[in-house]
């Protein structure tokens, strides 16, 4: 029997991958492009906003430690 892997987005620059059952805290895993682990949410939508939130800031950190 073959696996699949979790159905991914991306957004934004980051990947938001689904790790758990929908609509549960913590379903979706958001990382960016670099690695660094943007945080959880509980659904897409909110994964999306918490990308929207987070992505300056963390463009930021990245290009302060290069």
């Amino acid at each position: 029997m073959a696996f699949s892997s979790p159905p991914c987005w991306l957004h934004r620059g980051c990947r938001i991958q689904l790790i758990g059952y929908p609509r549960c805290d913590g379903a979706y895993l958001i990382q960016h492009s670099s690695g660094a682990v943007v945080g959880r949410a509980a659904s897409l939508g909110g994964a999306r906003q918490l990308i929207d939130e987070q992505i300056q800031l963390l463009r930021q950190r990245l290009a302060a430690s290069a």
